[in-house]
């Protein structure tokens, strides 16, 4: 092989190991702008929706449950909550917020830290709302995330607008945060009522 088609070779690899830095370069820029995308529009549209429902909150001012629990956004971490409730460590803890929401405003629910029994304790006093009805403002939410008949999770109904619940949740990655969802969301299980 002569010196020429050496260099030429040489040269050959070398644009086609650029080429091939280009690629990757391009693919690891289209990644980071899809998943810097979607985070901006999640967190924008979790700003929208914060904003929103802290304007609905405002409008239930005499409800002494919602305002308790809007004290308490942006707690992370729940020790609050769950120590109050009598744990010695972190444990999942929506229901010891909602517990200690209800305990602190003078509503007198059923206090709980496992979910299934919240649900059970409304359902033995007769104050349960099915999945796809109305709740109220005050009424206690359920989710079951996997849709499975499981009871994983709970929060406190701030408002209800057109085909929307807002809540407050406690233990929302780890911490008190405004929520929303469709009223015929199937992660929904259903509703304990306050009144």
């Amino acid at each position: 092989m002569s010196d020429e088609q050496i260099r030429r070779k040489i040269l050959a690899e070398k644009q086609r190991k650029r080429a091939r830095r280009r690629v990757l370069i391009i693919v690891i820029a289209l990644i980071l702008a899809v998943v810097d995308g979607l985070f901006i529009g999640k967190l924008i549209g979790n700003k929208r929706y914060e904003a929103q429902s802290e304007n609905l909150i405002s409008v239930t001012e005499d409800m002494p449950l919602i305002n308790t629990a809007k004290e308490q956004i942006g707690n992370l971490g729940g020790q609050k909550f769950w120590s109050w409730y009598g744990y010695d460590s972190h444990v999942s803890w929506c229901g010891c917020f909602v517990s200690y929401c209800e305990n602190k405003s003078g509503v007198g629910g059923p206090k709980f830290a496992y979910v299934p029994d919240g649900v059970d304790a409304f359902k033995s006093k007769g104050r349960w709302l099915e999945a796809g009805e109305k709740p109220e403002p005050g009424d206690i939410i359920f989710f079951d995330w996997e849709q499975d008949g499981g009871r994983d999770h709970t929060g406190i109904v701030s408002a209800v607008v057109d085909d929307k619940v807002y809540t407050i949740e406690g233990n929302s990655s780890d911490r008190c945060r405004i929520k929303r969802y469709y009223l015929d969301d199937k992660v929904i299980y259903g509703y304990g009522q306050q009144k």
